[in-house]
């Protein structure tokens, strides 16, 4: 019958004949009692299976069908079935791809269902759960399907399982999850013309199974919050595609603060927000503190307030006796280095240190300074000496540092900024007393190291706060930027 509605173009009649005939084996529900006698419920496979046929004959099925209307309450295909058969129908695959789900009616449902699961797993008191754990997993790969990835199609099997001879190798990578999302992130690029990734459904998904400690999908080697951390990155980004759906970042971005998911929030917040949650997440998740002390601790307190606060933590800490003779960082020591390296020691353009004109783009001073503070506040005072000695090694190692000399000038200029200047922030002036601790005091780096890697970016006006220069310059009886430059180098 459907093979003849679509060769002779007549599917609309045929479907609204099969509406008039077979309209409870459509909705999976019962027919109306007559008497005391009870109707028995048709079966839910006969009902995917006949709507699987209708669905499968024409690409414009689809809307077809759901333009139908009940004989008895006059609504819609989708408003007049109840919630189970909902479920059911918004995961049906056709040819590999969720069609059910890409209309606006189905899709805005299943919205409202992710949102109010998200509110009402909040509710500690709440142990029960209103959407399957399948469910949520089958809206997961819909949503790649539909799109089109790689991950879709199973491509995931293997992507993070790492060789014996990488795990043998002391990388100070290796427990860094920014590096397993790298090795996802071309798994999740769309096709062109698939409309792009539903992240509204997809990272609302993803947010609830995190909260169950669910995998998104049986037998993957990817971590649910890896995937999560990688979506929310991609997230609002322009890829290229026209996306089918509008993303509401508002909205995402306060479901997965309600989660208290600090690490997907700052990845869909990006930019130097971003870089501030994300190690406040690493603080938290180390040492117990709130997001309030945590914020104080990286950017909002004085390193002096830094500094006791820090101090008061450990004397509450029992720390061991026994120390290690050779420090190697901890799992999260090791994420501060890659944003370290990513944000402050990979500056490659002067224009990078004024990253004011675009909020996403993170300024490699201020990104550095919160690193260097997560790394003093994840420091044991007794380990202070060992941390500082291999730190002062990695950095050299990474600058190309020797003797006062690096190719990395503008890396240097910027951890000069970092380490050697108190807090721009509270608006330094030249005549400023030394209260202020320096960071690279606080870090325990050696003098003659930070001599060096002054040396190294001698004559850059970046290495001098913004706020200064036009102070300095005046001083030297220059007027711009080359007479200063050419004072300090022939100095």
């Amino acid at each position: 019958l459907l093979k003849m509605a679509v060769t002779r173009k007549c599917l609309p009649s045929v479907l609204l004949m099969l509406n008039a005939t077979i309209p409870n084996e459509l909705r999976w529900r019962s027919p109306k009692t007559r008497g005391l006698a009870e109707s028995p419920r048709p079966s839910l496979s006969l009902c995917l299976a006949i709507v699987g046929m209708i669905l499968e004959s024409a690409n414009e099925a689809t809307r077809y069908f759901l333009n139908l209307r009940d004989e008895d309450s006059c609504l819609p295909y989708w408003f007049s079935i109840d919630d189970q058969t909902r479920l059911a129908l918004s995961i049906l695959s056709i040819h590999g791809k969720f069609v059910v789900l890409q209309e606006p009616e189905v899709r805005s449902w299943a919205l409202e269902k992710l949102k109010d699961e998200v509110h009402s797993s909040v509710d500690f008191n709440n142990v029960q759960y209103d959407l399957p754990s399948e469910w949520l997993k089958e809206i997961v790969t819909g949503a790649f399907c539909n799109a089109g990835c790689d991950i879709g199609l199973g491509f995931d099997s293997s992507v993070l399982r790492k060789s014996e001879a990488f795990e043998s190798t002391r990388d100070e990578y290796n427990s860094c999850y920014r590096q397993d999302m790298l090795r996802i992130e071309n798994l999740l690029n769309p096709q062109k013309n698939s409309g792009g990734l539903d992240y509204d459904l997809l990272i609302a998904a993803l947010l609830i199974l995190v909260q169950r400690d669910e995998k998104w999908r049986d037998g993957t080697s990817i971590p649910t919050q890896i995937l999560l951390n990688a979506v929310c990155d991609k997230a609002g980004r322009k890829t290229g595609i026209d996306q089918k759906f509008i993303f509401d970042g508002a909205t995402t971005m306060r479901l997965c603060a309600l989660s208290e998911n600090y690490q997907a929030t700052a990845f869909l917040m990006g930019g130097k927000n971003g870089i501030i949650l994300e190690c406040a997440d690493i603080i938290i998740s180390n040492l117990g503190l709130s997001m309030n002390e945590a914020e104080l601790l990286l950017f909002a307190g004085s390193v002096n307030e830094m500094k006791d606060f820090v101090t008061r933590i450990y004397r509450k800490v029992q720390i061991e006796k026994y120390q290690f003779a050779e420090f190697f960082p901890s799992e999260s020591q090791q994420h501060l280095l890659w944003l370290l390296e990513q944000y402050s020691m990979n500056v490659r353009k002067y224009g990078e240190f004024n990253a004011a004109i675009n909020s996403m783009r993170v300024n490699p001073v201020f990104a550095g300074r919160v690193c260097f503070r997560a790394w003093i506040c994840l420091t044991q005072p007794s380990n202070k000496e060992s941390s500082a000695k291999w730190l002062e090694k990695w950095l050299r190692n990474k600058l190309g540092l020797n003797n006062g000399v690096s190719s990395k000038r503008l890396a240097c200029a910027a951890l000069v900024r970092i380490l050697l200047w108190a807090d721009e922030a509270s608006g330094l002036e030249l005549t400023d007393g030394d209260e202020e601790p320096l960071l690279a005091v606080l870090l325990g780096l050696n003098g003659r190291f930070m001599a060096e890697l002054a040396h190294a970016c001698c004559g850059m006006i970046e290495s001098i706060p913004f706020h200064l220069a036009d102070e300095i310059m005046s001083g030297l009886g220059g007027s711009n930027l080359f007479f200063f430059e050419y004072e300090l180098l022939n100095a």
